[in-house]
Formats: C-alpha cells, structure tokens, sequence
C-alpha cells in the first residue's frame, strides 16, 4: 500500500516513508525466467494542501503496463473532483461499474467516482484512490505465483522483511528499527527505484530540484506539546501524526489512520498473517561434526509456531517443532537444499538459509570468509582451509609434493615422501653421481674417449658401469675374440648340388658351377638336384625320370660297411655328375667312397615285361623285346597272331630299307653333336674350401660318360662304361 505524503507498507508487512520527487517503479513482476511481467510506476509531486506548497511529496499520477494487454494510467481528473483513467492512452468514462473490457483477462471497474482497479486474471489487482488534499493511494493485490518474483519500492515479497530494501543493483540496506526512523538511509534505497527516461509509463516533466523535504526528525522534535496531543488523537499512529504537523490538514492525518486501519481489515479478510523466519540465513557446520542452530521465527499475529524441514532434507538432519533448534551431522560434502518451514496452522513460511560446510583434514583450519565450491546456486557452499606445515591440496588432504618441480633428472620417476622427495634409477648409459636419479651422466663405454673394449667383429653394449661384448652374426666367440663361422661346413649352405660354397667372412657365397651361357634361370632347372638335410633322403628320394645305382663304403660301429642306393634324377643328368657331388658331401657322412653306375630295371625286377616279352636293359632305362624285336603293344606285350607275322613281313620287306636310311641319319646327326661335348678344365667343380683337403684323380674327359648332351627319353641313350674313381 501507498497512501499519504509517501507511507508505503511493503508486501512482507515494513512500515517506512520517503520524501523524493521523481518517477519511481512501485512494483515490478517477474517470470520465473525472469523477464518482466508488470510493472507499476507512479509519478512523485510536491503535496499543496489549499492552494500552499508543503514540504512532503505525494502520489500525483500512476501507470501501469503488463506483457500483452497494454497500459493503464491513473491521475486527477481535469475538473478536481474524481479520478480521470486512460487505456492505452485513451481516456475512458469514470461510472460506477465497469468502465472498459479490453482483451481476454483485463478489466477496469470504478467503485466510485473516486476509486477505480484495474483487474487482472489470475488475482492481480491494482486498487486506485484519491483520498484528502487530493493525494492519491494504491493498493497493490498479488497472487501468489509472483511469490519471491518482486521488487521496487513495494520490497520483495518472500515472508522475510530484512530484505524488504533490495536495491535494484541488487544488494540491500539494513532493515529500520522502527517505521519512521532511518529517513536518510532509506532515501537511497528509493532513489534507486527512479526509472530511467526511456523506461518512463508517464513521461512527466522534470521536479524541480530546489525542492528540500522536511524531516519526521524535525516535525516531531517541533512542538512537543503538540505532538503528545496528536498521539491521542491519532491512536498512536505515526503516520497520521507526521501528515498533520507536516500539512496542517487534520483531514489528511485522519485519512492515513483510516488507510492503516483499511490494511489490517484486508489482512484479516485474506486471512491470518504467515508467521516471518528472520534467522539464521548462513549455517556454518564441519564434515563429522554435530551442528546446533536455532531457527527464530515472527507471528504477526502472535500464533504458535511449528517448525519442520522440507523434503528432501539433508540425512540425519532434524529441527526441534517446537522450538526450532536445528541438528545436523554431515558426513560428506554433497552439495544438500535444507528448507525449513514455519507454520502457524493456516499459513506457513519457509527459509532456505547458506550452508557453508568445511572438509579440512590433518588440522586445517576452516575459512569460511573464503569459499572453494559453490553449489545449488550458493545455497551450499564448501569453505577453503588453511592448511598445516606437510600438507596441500583443496582439503589439506594432500602431503606436501616435493615432487611438483620436477627436481630429478628428465625421465626419471620422482616420489614424494613429506617433505623430501626420492628419485629412480638414471637411464640406460647413464650414471649417477650422489644421489640416485637427481643427476645423471653419460658413462658409454663403447664411445670414444674411451678404446673400443670388444673385438672389431663384435658389437659393444654398455650398461652404467659394465658393458658386454657380443660377436656379430656370422662369428662366434666370447665377443673379445671372434673368428668366424664356416658356413659351408653345413651341406645345406647352398641351395642344391649344382652351386659351389664360397665362405665369406660373416656370411657366405654359393656360385653356380655347371651354369651354361644358354641357361637363363641362374643355375639351371633341368639337372636340380636339391640338398637335403641327410644324405639318405637324398639318395632314397631323388629326382626324377632316369635311375643309378650308388654304392657307399662307410665306417659304423663293426667296420666298414657298404650301403647301395637307388638315385632317381632328371632324365639329362649324367652319371659323373652325381659321382662328383657324392665326392664332395662324402666327408660330412663319414662316407670313404662312392660308386655311380646305371641301374640295371632288369635285374632290380623294376621292369615291366608280360611274357613271352624279355627285359633288355638300357643306359638310364630298359626296353621289352620280342624275339629280338620291339613288338610289343602298349602293355609291354608282344604281338602274337597272323596278325604279328603279316606285320613282321611287311616290317622284313618293306621296313628294312627304310631303316637303313634312318640308320645312316642317326649316325650323322650324332657326329653333328660330338660338337657340343664338354671339353677344357673343370677343376672348379670342386668348392674352394675342399681344394686344399680334397685332391680327386683327374677325369677322363675323353669318357664318352663326361659328354653331357641334354635329351628327353630315358629311352633313347647310348651304352656308356662309367669310370669308377675312388677317395
């Protein structure tokens, strides 16, 4: 309510007045976003009470504007008697009744001539009067969604009356010991509710600045004699008392009695008054540690009181109903809402205060003028602490790290202990001097300065103060000493028989020995003959196509013994061939000769001749003959029959000059290739490293058998004697 030379009574029940000219926001109204809803604005001038300036303000014109629906305004009507009200700037008819419907939830109605509300939906009203020396009064009604939601010279309406002076910056004067008192002070809280130009409903004209309102100091310090009377007559009413002697107007003195007294009656029509929670606002409590605090509450009524903690309430949290003392023990610091609620039986009231709770350990100390978490938008808040010599961190939970300026030696680990710190082992190559791992050093014992310590084939590894020599590969020995492996030692060094093993120092080297300038492939593919691991899966498996038979005199645990082999191998390898490899690898299988000669099929029984055919062995092969005659069919059978003699004669009397021809071509096409037998040196047949060891008796190069031709049936060869040689 604001009525008189500037009484307001604000929404949580505050008494105060101020004297100041201007435009001020009465009451603005928020969403719970926060953006503006309503807003009330009155225009302040200078009160003249029967033509004669006073020396108090009064209300003189009001506005009042809400999202979607417009603008209402207040002000004396042109002839002075009534109220004149204008929608949205158009100035409608005053009657008793309602006097204008604009959109949906908004309506005027005028209870007289003199008295005129704008109704809201929802239970917003702003009730307009013009009372005695033509002051005019308001009566603002808000529901109850706009709880905790208001501000402006009306106060913020939240059952609380300390705050009730909150700056529109937001902070807040001290609340007045009594209604009157604290004039200056409050004059600052209402000069922060002027409203900027661009904001104006009203857009009046500027008040005059040389304008110095009275005091109720000096009004009640005047005439005490007066004053004294006047409390009698006005009931103890300040407000009435300070109009009186401020206007001369007993009628205006008499007028704010009446508007107090019309407050109450509301109060009571509305019903009781919720009781008012003034303290504590902060509670200040430690992790494991039991608090005590008393809650004090108002009635303004003077009912009986409860008191009880909303849910969700803190654990193990409780407040006493009757006389309000609040225990709680927290165990952690998990940000908790604590609500208590005060009730008188119809209404109640409810006050969330600050907990500012502390966690220090190891003898912290609690400091709670400085906070570390803000939580539940600063209704819970954890202190920061003061923390004892050796301890760190948020809580002082935290030893001391010494480690945090990293002291050791880059790489190295460091680990705290108090207040010192120890470091680990230096890295490889390097060493320490003092303490471990504070500072390291190179100590490489395979770099110059220092001598190279191993054997030149061998590779150097240091370790701090030790190293280790170890040969390469390709050499053995303990790495000061290193000779070198023979690899051709192991037969199967080289791929097959047909290369030469070369040792190198560290490796080795397998050269071709038989290569042919028409060969392409690198050692030739038709005489391969592939190493294996033992010399009797050599000469058990074999090649392909054409057989030998091999002999070897060996050494076992009775003597000597002698061991035959069947050696299958391509169809254009010849017999000194095989001889010759059997030579080289004889000394790696203990082996003291070796004999290759063709493989009679007959007498092996590997023949296949049906009777009455006979087996007449070849040079590589066998053929089944018929009386003397290669009349056999595909079986290796002969022709018997009519048949078989009519083929013969046709054969005896046609066939044989035929033959002959065939015979004298034979014979020239086999001088034609003595060209291509194999003649100069050979001595490279045998690898490098047995030249020294092995000395075989020289070939025969004239042996027809060292003619080397390459051909394709095992059919076709001639009868050559092989030469035996022996180790």
């Amino acid at each position: 309510m604001v009525y008189g030379s500037l009484h307001f009574i604000t929404f949580d029940g505050t008494n105060y007045t101020f004297k100041a000219l201007g435009e001020f926001i009465v009451v603005r109204l928020s969403s719970p976003s926060g953006s503006n809803v309503f807003t009330l604005q009155a225009e302040m001038r200078q009160l003249e009470v029967d033509g004669w300036p006073t020396r108090v303000p009064t209300v003189s014109r009001l506005a009042a504007f809400h999202q979607g629906i417009g603008k209402v305004e207040w002000q004396h009507a042109p002839s002075g008697e009534g109220l004149a009200v204008l929608v949205d700037d158009m100035e409608v008819p005053v009657k008793v009744g309602i006097v204008h419907m604009g959109k949906a939830g908004f309506a005027v109605r005028c209870m007289s001539m003199e008295k005129c509300a704008a109704v809201y939906t929802g239970g917003l009203h702003v009730t307009v009067w013009q009372g005695a020396a033509r002051t005019l009064g308001v009566l603002v009604e808000v529901p109850q969604q706009f709880y905790r939601r208001t501000v402006g010279l009306l106060g913020l309406w939240n059952s609380d009356p300390t705050d009730d002076f909150l700056l529109s910056s937001g902070s807040k004067l001290p609340w007045p010991q009594n209604s009157l008192s604290g004039e200056e002070t409050l004059q600052q809280f209402s000069l922060s509710w002027a409203i900027p130009v661009p904001e104006s409903l009203l857009q009046s004209t500027p008040p005059d600045t040389s304008f110095q309102p009275i005091t109720s100091a000096e009004l009640m310090s005047a005439n005490p004699a007066r004053v004294k009377f006047l409390r009698k007559e006005c009931q103890e009413n300040l407000q009435c008392i300070h109009d009186i002697l401020a206007t001369n107007s007993t009628s205006l003195g008499m007028q704010s009695v009446a508007n107090k007294n019309r407050y109450h009656n509301l109060a009571l029509i509305f019903g009781n008054m919720p009781p008012i929670v003034t303290m504590p606002t902060v509670i200040q409590c430690r992790v494991n540690v039991t608090s005590r605090v008393q809650f004090i509450a108002q009635d303004p009524n003077n009912n009986s009181v409860n008191f009880s903690l909303l849910f969700p309430r803190p654990p193990l949290a409780s407040i006493g109903n009757g006389d309000g003392v609040f225990t709680w023990k927290p165990l952690n610091i998990q940000p908790v809402m604590l609500t208590v609620m005060v009730t008188d039986q119809l209404f109640s009231s409810f006050l969330t205060p600050v907990i500012q709770i502390c966690n220090c350990l190891n003898g912290g100390t609690c400091q709670y003028t400085s906070i570390a978490e803000n939580h539940l938008q600063g209704k819970f808040q954890v202190v920061g602490c003061l923390c004892p010599k050796g301890f760190g961190g948020k809580f002082c939970g935290n030893t001391t790290d010494a480690c945090r300026g990293r002291p050791c030696f880059p790489g190295v680990s460091c680990q705290s202990q108090w207040n010192n710190f120890t470091c680990g082992q230096c890295p490889p190559s390097t060493v320490h001097q003092g303490k471990p791992g504070y500072k390291c050093f190179e100590n490489d014992f395979c770099l110059p300065p220092v001598p190279f310590p191993c054997h030149k084939m061998a590779d150097c590894i240091s370790t701090r103060y030790n190293y280790t020599c170890s040969c390469k590969p390709g050499f053995t020995g303990d790495g000061h000493n290193c000779t070198d492996i023979d690899e051709c030692m192991d037969p199967s060094a080289c791929p097959n028989a047909k290369f030469e093993c070369v040792n190198t120092p560290g490796s080795v080297h397998c050269s071709c020995r038989y290569k042919s300038i028409k060969e392409s492939d690198g050692c030739g593919t038709l005489s391969s003959f592939l190493l294996l691991p033992q010399l009797h899966q050599i000469l058990s498996m074999g090649f392909q196509n054409k057989f030998y038979n091999a002999s070897a005199t060996g050494t076992g645990q009775g003597g000597q013994t002698s061991t035959e082999y069947r050696i299958n191998v391509s169809s254009d390898t010849p017999h000194w061939y095989v001889q010759d490899y059997l030579t080289r690898v004889s000394q790696y299988y203990a082996i003291k000769s070796s004999d290759v000669r063709d493989l009679d099929e007959c007498m092996a029984k590997e023949a296949i001749c049906h009777k009455p055919a006979l087996c007449a062995n070849t040079y590589g092969g066998y053929r089944c003959v018929c009386n003397g005659t290669l009349d056999v069919d595909e079986i290796q059978s002969c022709i018997l029959g009519d048949q078989k003699s009519l083929i013969l004669g046709l054969v005896l009397g046609i066939g044989i000059p035929f033959l002959l021809l065939l015979l004298l071509a034979v014979l020239a096409c086999f001088c034609c290739t003595r060209k291509k037998t194999i003649t100069g040196e050979i001595a490279h047949c045998v690898p490098e490293y047995m030249q020294q060891q092995y000395k075989p008796p020289p070939f025969n190069y004239s042996d027809p058998a060292l003619h080397y031709r390459t051909h394709g049936s095992p059919h076709f060869v001639d009868e050559i004697t092989v030469r035996r040689y022996h180790q």
